[in-house]
């Protein structure tokens, strides 16, 4: 694994367990936030592995699409975990009256973790 690609996922495990605290604490935006964020650094980490380093959310999104879920190598289902959290990343951040329950911000982060566990075996 490169460097960067380690670098990346160990953001991403430190991101995961930001969540947790965050959930833990009834601070479920925040939760959602850094569930997102995990999920996003998993995927750059594996895109740095075929030397893509989009500049941009949805270019990562893209470009993960086109490695992984295209070619099989990881389900569509797991990709599709990206996008619900970056739409509820974007509810959480952007949307004054969004709320969120405790359990809707645990299923995310037990999805999100899926992701980053299924990103980290693409390493």
């Amino acid at each position: 694994m490169s460097e960067n690609a380690e670098a990346l996922m160990r953001k991403a495990r430190q991101a995961l367990n930001d969540a947790r605290l965050l959930l833990e604490h009834d601070r479920t935006e925040a939760a959602v936030n850094r569930a997102y964020y995990a999920a996003f650094d998993a995927a750059r980490a594996t895109l740095v592995t075929v030397d893509e380093t989009p500049g941009s959310h949805a270019g990562v999104k893209t470009r993960f699409s086109y490695h992984f879920v295209r070619t099989g190598r990881i389900p569509r289902a797991t990709a599709g975990i990206l996008a619900v959290a970056e739409t509820m990343r974007n509810r959480a951040d952007y949307d004054a009256f969004a709320v969120f329950e405790s359990e809707a911000a645990a299923d995310l982060l037990a999805d999100v973790e899926r992701f980053v566990d299924a990103a980290e075996n693409l390493l």
